[in-house]
Parts: structure tokens; sequence; C-alpha cells
């Protein structure tokens, strides 16, 4: 039995480090979201891993994510709950507001296996993200796999 556990440990543990980033870029020339595979950086968490990816886009394509806007995130059963500082979220236009939440959502529904994201700032709910988009509810996965949201 022990061995067997052992075995599993080890199992789950590769599984782990067998995670691959898929995160969502704008691609310059036809504004149209982009997947980009990532290796994790298991020197941080896998959640702060995407971000560092979202934050730096390879080039010729674009991130409308604000750097270091990342405050903490958390998984709950088939969900995460991602807090956002909202002074980094200041001043985007209606656009940009779209577009980061357009590659949040579809690089984490592509890279986790969760059912709903769920946005908070600074600790506590809010109404929106950053002047327009409601993020009083959460996002489901079934309305968050294409590019654009129909």
């Amino acid at each position: 039995m022990k061995r067997l556990s052992i075995a599993l440990l080890i199992l789950i543990g590769f599984q782990i480090l067998a995670v691959e980033i898929q995160a969502v870029f704008v691609d310059y020339n036809r504004d149209i979201g982009v997947v980009k595979r990532f290796n994790v950086d298991e020197s941080i968490p896998i959640v702060f891993s995407l971000f560092q990816q979202l934050y730096s886009p390879p080039p010729g394509f674009r991130s409308f994510v604000p750097p270091g806007c990342l405050r903490a995130a958390f998984v709950l059963d088939d969900a995460v709950v991602l807090d956002f500082y909202s002074d980094k979220l200041e001043g985007m236009t209606f656009y940009a507001e779209r577009m980061a939440l357009y590659q949040i959502l579809l690089s984490v529904f592509r890279t986790f296996d969760v059912n709903r994201v769920y946005i908070i700032k600074d600790g506590k709910r809010a109404k929106v993200f950053s002047k327009y988009a409601d993020i009083s509810l959460s996002f489901g996965r079934e309305e968050w796999t294409e590019w654009p949201i129909h």
C-alpha cells in the first residue's frame, strides 16, 4: 500500500510538472486572439507564471494585460478567483479593458480545468474591471472558449 501511495504521488507530481500554459495574445496584423504555449516556470505558482507570460507578449503580438496587475489567485473547487490591484487597472480604454478580459479569461480556461472565474480587486468584490466591464458575477467556461466572445 505504501509503495502504491508513493507511485501515485510521483505520477501526480509528473502530471503537475507537465502542465503547459496556454496564453492568448492579440495578433498585431489581424487583431485576433492567438494561443501560444509555454512551459511552466516552476519557481512561482502556475497562475503567476501564466500572468508573467501575459505581461510579456512574444514579438509580433500584443497584450492588453497591465504588467503587475495580479495581486493574488485562489482555486476553489472548480473555480479560480483572480484578485487584481485596482490602481494597475486605472485609465484603460473600453477596447483595452475588453481585450484584457478576453486574454485573461481565455488563457485561464485554456490552462486550467475550471468552470468559473471570479474577479475581485484589492481583496474585495467590485462592480467593474476598470471602468466599463461588469465583474460583479462570475465568468463561465461555456461562454469563454472562443475568440471573440459571442
